[in-house]
This record gives structure tokens, C-alpha cells and sequence, in this order.
């Protein structure tokens, strides 16, 4: 009746104990059941690389709605024929070559990071310290170039660590995968965490409108490395595909 679900339940640490066994015990691909439900488990790169570039495989599972309750609708969750479509425009944004773009700004972030841990002290955690950089070059290349306050940096943190945690626990507890009971036991968090996503968020738009208004603002034919701190922006390449603005936005 309930298949192999005995796996997935404990902790984390547990669960994932009892996944590494079972993908080393078998090879190839095999089936695990949770309860009617079948999953097939590949471990084998190369027959994960036929099934990624078969376009019969697009579809979603199910289990990509949790995401909804977190980040609502988006191309995450969207079904296939929603997808394709908006993927073909983000095409231009997601090619290898914008990385280069890029660089300046990891440079930057990269020898910050090295600098500080190029002073002598104890041992310590400096997991703060790589956040802090990550954080850093995301907002700078995809948002604005100023930096980012320490209060939205907290903020960011407090979303990772407890939207993280409960979208864990909800895909190894199928029980929560009920969505009435779900938002039964996390309302207090989700609540909170919707409070501060959307506080976030106005503090991205704003980023936003200032980089679109300094890009009205700057000559065209001027030099725009030179104009920029570090970098092109991310929203450089957005407006030379005008629809990925109000999609990107939402």
C-alpha cells in the first residue's frame, strides 16, 4: 500500500542516507513507489542527458506546483506549452556569451572575498562571508549596481534559510504535499515569509528603475563600460528584448 515511502521518513540526514544506498545498489534506471505513485530514479549521467534533451519530457511532474505556495505563478511551475514560449524570448539573456559581460563584476566581488580572508585569524565559519559575496554579484548583475544594505541582505538570508528548509521538508513529507494541511501547520512562516519576499521585491523594482532611468540617461553613443562601475547589467541585455522587461518583472 505504501510502496518504498518508508525511505523518506525521518530526518534529512536520514533520507538522504537511505537514497545514496539505493542509487548505489542499483544502476541504470529503477522505479521506487510512494504509495500509487511511481518515480523513476536515473542514475546514470548519460541516460539523464537522452532524457533532458527529449522534448517529450518537458512536462512538469506535479511535485514543481509546491514551488507555487513560495514564488507563485512562474516559469518554474508553468506547464509546457507556457514555458516554451516565454523561453524562446529569454534565449538572448541566457546565452554562455553574457557571461562575459560578467566578469568584471566577479572579478570585483572575487578579490573582495580574497582580501578578507587574506588577514590572519582563528578558525572560523566564513559561510557569512560567501554569501555576502554571491549576494553581491547577483545584485550587481542582475539588479543594480549599488550595493546592497545589510538589513536586505538579512532579509534575503531569513528567506533562504526557512523557505529552504520548509519546501525541503514538504517534498520528503508527502503528507504536506496536501495543501489545506500544509498551510495549516506553516501559516505563522509562510505569512512572515510573504511579508519579507515582498519587501524584498519592492527593493528590486526600485534597483530596477533606477537602472532603466540611468540607461535613458546615458548617451548612446557614449562608451557604456566606462559608464557603468563594473560591467554591463543584466537589464542591458533586457532592453534589447523589450518583452523580457514586464516578464522578467513578474
Amino acid at each position: 500500500i505504501i510502496g518504498n515511502a518508508l525511505l523518506f521518513f525521518g530526518d534529512i540526514v536520514n533520507v538522504t542516507r537511505n537514497l545514496l544506498k539505493i542509487t548505489t545498489e542499483f544502476k541504470g534506471i529503477f522505479c521506487i513507489w510512494i504509495g500509487p505513485v511511481p518515480l523513476f530514479v536515473v542514475v546514470d549521467p548519460a541516460d539523464t542527458q537522452v532524457i533532458l534533451n527529449s522534448s517529450s519530457t518537458l512536462e512538469k511532474d506535479n511535485v514543481y506546483s509546491l514551488f507555487k505556495t513560495f514564488l507563485g505563478n512562474g516559469l518554474l511551475s508553468a506547464p509546457v506549452h507556457t514555458w516554451k514560449k516565454y523561453r524562446k524570448l529569454i534565449n538572448p539573456v541566457l546565452h554562455p556569451s553574457n557571461v562575459d559581460h560578467f566578469l568584471p563584476v566577479f572579478n570585483e566581488v572575487g578579490r573582495k572575498l580574497t582580501e578578507r580572508f587574506s588577514v590572519s585569524s582563528s578558525p572560523s565559519d566564513r559561510i557569512d562571508d560567501i554569501f555576502d559575496m554571491a549576494l553581491d554579484a547577483v545584485m550587481k548583475t542582475v539588479i543594480s549596481r549599488n550595493p546592497v544594505t545589510d538589513e536586505t541582505k538579512m532579509d534575503i538570508k531569513y528567506l533562504l534559510d526557512s523557505i529552504g528548509r520548509i519546501f525541503i521538508l514538504r517534498i520528503f513529507k508527502v503528507w504536506l504535499h496536501i495543501e489545506s494541511l500544509f498551510n495549516l501547520v506553516y501559516w505563522k512562516e509562510l505569512r512572515k515569509a510573504h511579508e519579507i519576499m515582498d519587501k524584498c521585491m519592492n527593493t528590486i523594482n526600485e534597483g530596477w528603475k533606477e537602472e532603466e532611468t540611468i540607461r535613458k540617461e546615458i548617451n548612446p553613443d557614449a562608451n557604456l563600460s566606462n559608464a557603468r562601475l563594473s560591467g554591463i547589467n543584466l537589464l542591458d541585455i533586457m532592453f534589447e528584448n523589450q518583452p523580457l522587461i514586464t516578464e522578467g518583472h513578474d
